[in-house]
This record gives structure tokens, C-alpha cells and sequence, in this order.
């Protein structure tokens, strides 16, 4: 093709025009965009111009000849911006239906679509529906099945592939092992879940009270169901008073129904906080959840019997690998969490039992976390959980986050030995027990060490695998942002503006308690402000969790 210099002189409406030398000119036709040209770029090697438009697309053109190649359609509003990557391979367009795509300029095929919104969560999504998303992006989203929306978070468990769409953003193909068929899943809609008794708004003058669900789904057998109180998951001894449910297993966090269970209907008894309390009844399918909630009200005075606190605490300074960087002060954020919440005791807590893991005290190395992991089992159905990690984390090239030991290996290639690492796949065992349960991890100080091979711990990816119904989780930093540490205060920020709140700093309203939201409200704030705005962390709840208080100061 004949080489020249282009100098882009003017978009017209319903056609551009483009100037060179005066012997060169290579006029657009008046056929094309059907509304004004809001955005014009060359690829990297000067023969394609790829317009975006008032109509919503984007046409690629033969630079030379001025003849249209092809359409990219997929906007809903007017395209801002249109631009080629350095390699020319992938165009990305803006627009004002406030998305942002990625497409692949040898097809025209889009790859993924990037949302934003207002509270600074975010969505990535492919054009079959795979997705990866900030901890809360997927509430903004929605399902149609049929006539009826359901929020794209019930069907999660077979959406949300983040090694998918990391895959296409790269070019490479999906990852087969862990490919899901969005077109079943597509087909079915969750579980109908009724709770018929109590009525919603009830106010209760007992303290238990018969729980009546009626679970229905017309095409696919009940695979599981999960109960929670106030935030609590129901599970182990307190499901042995179920009647109604034909067969099934009774398990640490629910039931699973017998096979090919289309229907059930069962009454649970059900032990009430005092005050508010609100119940939720989860069920699922193979591809999709369903549920059901209400609020209800005990009339009584206090509680009698307080739960019980069970802390797990991490904390790693010190690494054999020469890969990994020493930590300073790992070690003490894990003491002193323990400190901070031992307060508590007699307050807020009947006992504070604690376990922990570091330097100087029961090594952290692998064998050791992992065998001790068990400890948070002991935690009774009323009772509260918290496990907290201080330490290096990383994630490998597949996505995987990986909990480093002090024992950490590396193969000779650079990427990590699985055999001397604790993947999120274990620590997500460590949360499968009932009651309320608290995750604050500040493990992502790692960069990659070894090119592709590793990267630095992605907060996200941690935080969306460890969700569940009964979990509240905090991290120090979000996606690849690296924690800090404060040699003033001997802490990491994260885990300093933790002990502040509960102190006191977090007591906003000034009433004598620092409730989970209150924190959740100061160590945002707090944290990027140590940090100079290097450093945001994640906050994770599950739907509709209430309110609760963590450190009572009268």
C-alpha cells in the first residue's frame, strides 16, 4: 500500500474527509455514520482509522481508499472515544451510556464491556456473560429468565469466571477447566423460596420461634439451603430440630436436601436475638440462588447468655524464600487485634478465646496454619469468628491468590511451589463453620517476583472467593495497591486504623459503641489518608446484614 503522512482536517457529518500532501488525499464517502463522528484514530501502523459516532457504532476504514471495512455495533448511546492499542490488535471505545469496550480489530468481535458506578464499584463483563467484578459491582447487575429479572449475584456461582474474562482481555483462550454453560444456566430460574411463618414485622414474646419454608423450583432439583439470623449462618446441632424435609444431609452451614428434590417444606425452630432480628432463607440449584426474608422483633429486656469470641491471628514477619521481603510489623498487628478484642470480654463477649500463629510464638509456616485452621471449628451456632492474616500474599498466573508461609517456596521457573503455599481454596474451608464471622486481611505487600510466573496479591480476586451469606470482610488495599507499614506506629496502616476505631475513633455517633458499619466508615476513611490515597481498602458484607456492635467502651 502506498505510504504517506495523514493529517486529519475534518469530521463531517455523515462522512469525513482526510488531508495529505496535495497529491494525496483519500476523501471518506458521504455513506457510513448515519449521525456526527464524535472521535477519529489511526491504528499504530497507519492503515486502518477506526470513528466513533452519534449512532452508537464504530466503522473501521481502509485508510488509503477511504472504503469502509466494517461495523462495530454493542453501544447504546453516543461513542465518545475510539482509540487502537499500541499493538493495533484491540480497539477500546467510550461512551455515554458509561461503558467502556474492548473489542478485536481483526473481527470486529467484542471482547468485554467495563462498567462503572457512582459508589466506586465496578463490573468487567464479556458478551456471554461472564464477569469479574469489585466485591459489591455484581448488585447493579440483572438477569433475565423469560419474563422475570433476577439480580446477576444469584447466579454468581456460575457467572462470576474472573480467570475467564482475564483470559480473553489477554487473547488467550478460556481456561477449560473452570468453563461454565451460561446457556443452561440462562434457562433456569432460582429456587422460589416462601417463608410462610412468622409474618414479616411480627413482634414475638418468646425467644424461639417455628420457622415455616415452603422451597419450590420447577425444573431443577434443590441442591442446598442455608438459614441466617441477623447475619448469623444456622448450621451443625441447632438444624437437628428440622420436620418436614424428605431425607437430606445436615451439615456445618445448611442442609442438603436428598437427590432430585424439586420441593420442599419444612419447619425449623429458630433461636432469636433480643431485639430485631432478621431471618434469611437461601436456596440453591446447580446453576442459581433464591430467597426469601423477613424482619421480626423479640420483646426482651437483654440477653442473657452472651457468645462467644474465637480469634485466629496470623501474623508472618519472616521468610525463608530470598523472593519475599521481611515484614516489621506482621507480627504485631496479629498481637495486638488479639489485645484490642480481649477487651471486649464480659462485654460484648461471654469469653474471647484466641489462637496465634506468628513469629516467636507457634511458627507460621504451612504445616502449622494449616493444622490449626481447625481451631475456629470449636466456635459454637451463637457465637462469633474472627480470623485475621498479616502477612504475604500473591497470586499466580492464573489468577489464584496464595497465602505465603514463613516456609513459602518458588520452583526454579518463578512461580510458586502450591506445596509450600495456602491457596484461598483453604482458607474458604477455614470459614465453613456457622455463626457470625469477621475476615480482616492485610496480606498483599508482594510484588510479582518473577515476572509472569507470579504478581502481587489482587485484593479483589481474595475478597470475592471468600463471600458468602454470613461474612463480613475486610482488606487492607484494593486490587494490586500495595499495604504499608508505619514504622511510628509499628503497624501496618490497615490494621492501626483497626485498632483506633475499635478504641473509640470509630464511635461516630458518640453513643459508647463502635458498631461494624461505624469501623467499616473510619478505616475507609482513615486508611487512604495515612496512606496519601496510595493505599483504599475493601469492604465486603453480605445482602441485607445488619448492623452490629464490635467494641462496647461505656
Amino acid at each position: 500500500m502506498k505510504k504517506f503522512r495523514v493529517m486529519l482536517a475534518a469530521l463531517l457529518f455523515g462522512g469525513m474527509c482526510f488531508h495529505a500532501a496535495a497529491q494525496d488525499v483519500a476523501v471518506f464517502p458521504q455513506l457510513g455514520h448515519s449521525s456526527g463522528v464524535n472521535s477519529a484514530a489511526f491504528s499504530p501502523d497507519g492503515r486502518t482509522i477506526v470513528s466513533g459516532s452519534s449512532d452508537t457504532t464504530l466503522k473501521l476504514w481502509d485508510a488509503a481508499t477511504g472504503r469502509e471495512i466494517r461495523t462495530l455495533s454493542g453501544h447504546s448511546y453516543y461513542v465518545s472515544s475510539a482509540a487502537f492499542s499500541p499493538d493495533g490488535r484491540t480497539i477500546v471505545s467510550g461512551s455515554w451510556d458509561n461503558t467502556l469496550k474492548l473489542w478485536d480489530a481483526a473481527t470486529g468481535r467484542e471482547i468485554t464491556q467495563f462498567i462503572s458506578f457512582t459508589d466506586g464499584e465496578w463490573v468487567v463483563i464479556t458478551p456471554d456473560g461472564y464477569y469479574n467484578a469489585s466485591p459489591n459491582g455484581d448488585i447493579h447487575l440483572n438477569v433475565r429468565v423469560g419474563n422475570s429479572v433476577y439480580g446477576i449475584d444469584q447466579y454468581r456461582s456460575t457467572f462470576y469466571r474472573s480467570q475467564i474474562v482475564e483470559a480473553r482481555l489477554q487473547g488467550g483462550p478460556d481456561p477449560a477447566h473452570i468453563a461454565a454453560n451460561i446457556q443452561d444456566a440462562a434457562s433456569f430460574a432460582p429456587p422460589v423460596v416462601v417463608i410462610r411463618s412468622p409474618e414479616n414485622g411480627a413482634a414475638l414474646a418468646a425467644g424461639q420461634v417455628n420457622l415455616s419454608v415452603v422451597i419450590e423450583d420447577q425444573k431443577q432439583p434443590v441442591k442446598s439451603v442455608k438459614f441466617l439470623v441477623n447475619g448469623r449462618l444456622v448450621g451443625g446441632d441447632a438444624l437437628n430440630g428440622i420436620s418436614g424435609a424428605r431425607g437430606g444431609d445436615l451439615e456445618a452451614t445448611g442442609i442438603r436436601p436428598a437427590q432430585n428434590q424439586n420441593r420442599l417444606e419444612f419447619v425449623l425452630p429458630l433461636t432469636l436475638d433480643p431485639g430485631p432480628n432478621r431471618i434469611e432463607v437461601i436456596a440453591a440449584n446447580a446453576y442459581s440462588e433464591g430467597r426469601d426474608s423477613i424482619e421480626v422483633r423479640y420483646q426482651a429486656a437483654r440477653q442473657d447468655i452472651l457468645p462467644n469470641l474465637w480469634i485466629l491471628s496470623i501474623g508472618i514477619n519472616r521468610y525463608d524464600a530470598r523472593q519475599l521481603t521481611d515484614l516489621n510489623y506482621a507480627v504485631n498487628d496479629a498481637k495486638e487485634i488479639i489485645a484490642v478484642f480481649k477487651t471486649q470480654e464480659g462485654k460484648l463477649y461471654r469469653k474471647v478465646n484466641s489462637l496465634l500463629i506468628a513469629d516467636g510464638a507457634l511458627a507460621p509456616t504451612k504445616d502449622n496454619i494449616i493444622d490449626n485452621f481447625s481451631y475456629l471449628k470449636n466456635a459454637g451456632q451463637r457465637d462469633v469468628v474472627l480470623l485475621f492474616i498479616a502477612g504475604h500474599g500473591m497470586n499466580d498466573d492464573g489468577g489464584n491468590y496464595y497465602l505465603m508461609p514463613s516456609d513459602a517456596a518458588f520452583n526454579a521457573d518463578g512461580s510458586i511451589r502450591r506445596s509450600k503455599a495456602i491457596s484461598y481454596r483453604e482458607i474458604q474451608e477455614v470459614l465453613e463453620v456457622p455463626g457470625q464471622k469477621l475476615v480482616f486481611i492485610d496480606s498483599c505487600h508482594s510484588e510479582g517476583v518473577s515476572g509472569r510466573k507470579t504478581r502481587g496479591a489482587d485484593n479483589n480476586q481474595l475478597v470475592r472467593a471468600l463471600q458468602d451469606n454470613s461474612t463480613v470482610i475486610l482488606t487492607a488495599s484494593r486490587g494490586n495497591q500495595l499495604s504499608q507499614e508505619i514504622p511510628e506506629f509499628e503497624h501496618g496502616i490497615f490494621t492501626y486504623a483497626i485498632i483506633q476505631g475499635m478504641k473509640g475513633a470509630a464511635d461516630l455517633i458518640q453513643d459508647g459503641a463502635v458498631t461494624i458499619k461505624e469501623l467499616d466508615a473510619y478505616v475507609s476513611e482513615t486508611v487512604p489518608l495515612l496512606a496519601k490515597g496510595l493505599q483504599q481498602p475493601i469492604t465486603a458484607t453480605p445482602e441485607g446484614y445488619v448492623n452490629f456492635v464490635v467494641a462496647d467502651l461505656k
